[in-house]
């Protein structure tokens, strides 16, 4: 429409240029007088001067908006009156151009501003650099937690706290750790990430402090642990002290001294009987505290290229010979070729000890059936061993990790907590979820 009515108005001016020409050109042949010519003439001239005016004046116009663009100035405005009420509609629509950019400026300013406050006032720390190491952003929180001042490249870390900056170095992309920077002792979760923008790569870290949340799950954690040990040892202790008793009283007479005579042998017999449950009972209580030594000993993993197909065989071969009067049907579902990192031997101790736990929950039971399968994601193998049994009940579920725990009348309790070690020791996990339908656990790797 702009355009139009410029071209329209070019081309008057060139029709009545014409026409002021040709007339010149007839009244120079066609009448005596040199005034008629000449007058057409200088009018063809202005006409012309008129027409350059007009053009040149709509690309300067043109010219000045697009340099507004360059110089981000967006407060300019144009005349858009013209003779009148009529209005120049190129000047109409450069004001309208102008009048959107400006508030899609001022949006876009105002919600810079809006994440500048959010990003200086989040307890989270944040640190984005380029690959050049220079640093675009890095809020107040993140000096706060590591205790630093405001940094140009984040390679000045080093100065502060040379372990930071080798902890963050080997830090990748997607990974989680817990750090305790030197500068402010504080305990840490930084994860990393890596993006593009504009050809420009970045890395983003986060800090975020959880030494409360922390020092709240260990204290949790060790009143767990001392329940069970508290429990565990005097489900121990109480037995052979009373045994103890017993065995004192029988050998005492009445005045608290040592018979004198020979004990009848049913009193010795009760005393072989006392010191054989105070054996079973120190016996118990001897493995339960090499089971604790154990548990705070966890192996290394030695970690290799293992084919999962072959492993799952050789471990549920193990798994038969140990439970061979144990009648359980296992499907698996796993690729021959598909190559896991992770230490055999360990993972398969893990594994033997979830088929056991599955097996002895569905003793007695019709049909019992384990279903092993694999799930494959871009950075993590998932292993999922699922039961149809009865299910664990949810007051005991968040407990089963907990070291030493057990609701079985044979065992150490500690099967389930070493599994969580050897998972986190090959840098992956071990979950669990269970319903009336069954149990399945998922160990990610």
């Amino acid at each position: 429409m702009v355009f139009n009515r410029f071209s329209v108005l070019v081309a008057i001016r060139l029709i009545l240029i014409g026409v002021t020409m040709f007339a010149g050109i007839w009244s120079y042949f066609e009448t005596n007088t040199y005034m008629s010519p000449i007058g057409f003439t200088v009018l063809t001239i202005a006409q012309f001067g008129m027409l350059f005016y007009y053009i040149n004046q709509t690309r300067n116009d043109l010219l000045v908006f697009f340099r507004s663009f360059d110089d981000r100035d967006f407060n300019k405005s144009y005349n858009e009156n013209v003779l009148g009420q009529s209005k120049d509609e190129l000047k109409v629509a450069f004001n309208n151009v102008l009048k959107t950019f400006k508030a899609m400026s001022l949006e876009r300013e105002e919600q810079y501003q809006y994440l500048k406050l959010v990003n200086e006032h989040v307890s989270v720390g944040l640190i984005s650099y380029k690959a050049d190491g220079r640093i675009d952003l890095m809020n107040k929180a993140a000096a706060q937690l590591l205790g630093v001042p405001s940094l140009g490249k984040v390679d000045q870390l080093e100065n502060h706290d040379p372990k930071l900056w080798e902890q963050l170095q080997s830090l990748e992309a997607g990974e989680q750790t817990v750090i305790v920077p030197a500068t402010s002792k504080l305990k840490l979760a930084v994860s990393s990430k890596y993006f593009k923008l504009a050809n420009e790569d970045y890395t983003l870290i986060s800090f975020q402090d959880i030494s409360v949340e922390l020092e709240e799950r260990e204290m949790d954690a060790w009143q767990k642990l001392i329940r069970v040990l508290t429990h565990e040892i005097m489900n121990s202790v109480t037995p052979v002290v009373s045994l103890t008793t017993a065995v004192k009283m029988i050998m005492q007479d009445e005045t608290g001294q040592l018979k004198s005579d020979a004990l009848p042998r049913e009193d010795l017999e009760d005393i072989f009987k006392s010191m054989v449950a105070i054996e079973k009972r120190g016996q118990g209580l001897l493995g339960f505290v090499k089971a604790y030594r154990d548990y705070t000993r966890p192996p290394v993993p030695e970690i290799a290229k293992v084919n999962l197909f072959s492993w799952l065989n050789d471990t549920l071969q193990i798994f038969k010979t140990e439970m061979a009067g144990v009648s359980v049907e296992i499907d698996r579902e796993i690729d021959e070729g598909h190559f896991v990192n992770m230490d055999e031997k360990l993972m398969s101790q893990v594994l033997i000890n979830l088929l056991k736990n599955a097996a002895e929950a569905m003793k007695g039971m019709e049909s019992p059936k384990i279903a092993i399968g694999v799930v494959n994601s871009e950075n993590s193998t998932q292993l999922i061993v699922a039961d149809n049994g009865p299910g664990i009940p949810a007051n005991i579920l968040e407990e089963v990790f907990v070291p030493f725990f057990t609701t079985k009348t044979e065992g150490n309790g500690i099967g389930l907590s070493l599994s969580k070690q050897i998972m986190k020791a090959h840098k992956g996990d071990i979950t669990v979820e269970s319903s009336e339908a069954g149990t399945t656990f998922k160990l990610t790797i």
